[in-house]
């Protein structure tokens, strides 16, 4: 109901609702709105349970036991990045990402699945809502900003 296929020859959808949250919350930086697609087109555990997009070399000898983690599916990977570039390329007012940066978007969002910042609770059928919050630093990191704040001696 309501789904916006990203692009036509991918099976790659998200709702209008979901869209129109990413781009009024992106302030037109495709990295932002990389960053929301990212959210609402994988879940958190498939995020969480891959290898990002398999650029980094694992160590084999690292003896992790656990699931073979797997990249990321390169269809909805490779959606994305088209996405991204078609969007900015036609609306010249984004800011188009490059390369490493589109990439780093991919890395940044499976650490932060992984490590259960992606902030969210869980609905019904598996889809996960967010709330449109970006919280870069972490909470222990503002805290102390705060407390050097004014303390000059």
């Amino acid at each position: 109901q309501g789904s916006k296929q990203l692009l036509n020859n991918y099976p790659v959808y998200i709702t209008s609702k979901q869209w129109d949250e990413a781009v009024n919350s992106s302030k037109k930086d495709g990295r932002r709105l990389l960053r929301y697609l990212i959210r609402f087109v994988f879940t958190t555990d498939e995020l969480k349970y891959s290898c990002g997009l398999g650029k980094r070399k694992r160590s084999v000898q690292s003896g992790e036991t656990g699931p073979e983690r797997r990249p990321l599916d390169p269809v909805k990977v490779t959606c994305l990045r088209e996405f991204i570039r078609m969007h900015c390329t036609s609306n010249p007012d984004w800011w188009m990402p490059s390369e490493e940066q589109i990439n780093k978007v991919f890395s940044d969002a499976v650490g932060h699945a992984r490590q259960g910042r992606a902030v969210g609770t869980f609905l019904h059928n598996g889809n996960s809502y967010y709330d449109g919050t970006d919280h870069p630093g972490s909470q222990d990191e503002v805290f102390n900003r705060g407390m050097q704040d004014g303390s000059g001696d």
